[in-house]
């Protein structure tokens, strides 16, 4: 990467440190330090206040730190088009995906991408929530949301239902729900330690608020945890289909459906720009034509 004031800055603000900066960019400590000193010396104003445990950025720091992230996102759109050499699908391209998704049904779909175009360097992130696509430099991020932003490019690729899950050992044991509120007995697997559900049965709106006994924001992991015994968790029907299938977990309280979900729709997600790469066009398109025939609808 050119290591531009411009570029170099928005490198060390989004390290945190100047010792995570330094090892990122290969180069001393020191020399870290001495740069942003020379440039808040030039510019005549503080950037960044430092402190022993960590760095906080100015009012102007901040402007210029957003001024840097434009300035580098130009630069690689520049980039990006003069790589492409129009039509030719080569060069890098970093995919960003949740983790269960990415290791239950995109590995194919990657694996097919990278054997039609050997001249695509790819890198994939297995990362749940939200991304930020200028920040992390992510090309493409496969997302299940409810709402894309609008101020991104949103392609549907599939689309998902929630159903809650236990396996047969743990309902034996420890009884099976019949109403949203007995959730509140069982030992719940969910996203996070504390979850707020509203679920609906016809005309009837039920609240739970549940503490989880294991919380965790990859799916798989909750759905396995879910298969051997640990508690109920409401899973996305792609994480809990084969375990449906081989009896290994049991679906309860079918007859209520979550409202909102946390996310029904999975998009391929990119930034609005008339000149995409041409690996990023490709890639894209390629999910659109392959991913439905992977992922369980």
């Amino acid at each position: 990467m050119d290591q531009s004031p411009y570029l170099f800055f928005a490198e060390v603000v989004e390290a945190g440190s100047f010792a995570i900066a330094a090892r990122r960019l290969g180069m001393d400590r020191s020399n870290v330090s001495r740069r942003i000193k020379e440039l808040e010396s030039t510019a005549g104003v503080q950037l960044l206040r430092r402190t022993t445990r960590k760095m906080v950025l100015t009012d102007l720091g901040a402007a210029f730190y957003e001024q840097c992230r434009a300035v580098r996102s130009e630069i690689e759109q520049a980039k990006h088009l003069l790589l492409s050499h129009g039509d030719v699908v080569r060069g890098p391209l970093h995919v960003s995906c949740p983790p269960a998704i990415g290791r239950l049904y995109l590995v194919s779909v990657f694996e097919a991408f990278c054997r039609r175009y050997p001249a695509v360097a790819l890198q994939i992130t297995l990362k749940s929530g939200v991304v930020d696509l200028i920040e992390e430099r992510i090309d493409v991020a496969i997302r299940f949301t409810n709402e894309p932003s609008p101020h991104q490019v949103a392609r549907v690729l599939g689309q998902t239902h929630w159903i809650f899950c236990a396996s047969p050992e743990y309902l034996a044991e420890q009884g099976t729900p019949q109403v949203p509120e007995d959730l509140g007995h069982h030992a719940w697997l969910g996203m996070r330690t504390r979850m707020e559900l509203h679920l609906r049965k016809d005309a009837a709106a039920h609240r739970v608020v549940l503490r989880s006994r294991v919380a965790c924001a990859d799916y798989a992991l909750l759905g396995q945890m879910a298969r051997d015994g640990l508690g109920i968790s409401l899973l996305p029907v792609y994480v809990a289909s084969r375990d449906l299938a081989a009896g290994r977990l049991c679906q309860v309280l079918a007859d209520y459906q979550v409202e909102p979900t946390p996310g029904s729709t999975l998009y391929a997600i990119t930034m609005p720009g008339v000149h995409l790469p041409p690996q990023v066009k490709a890639f894209v398109q390629f999910l659109a034509d392959t991913a439905k025939a992977e992922f369980p609808q």
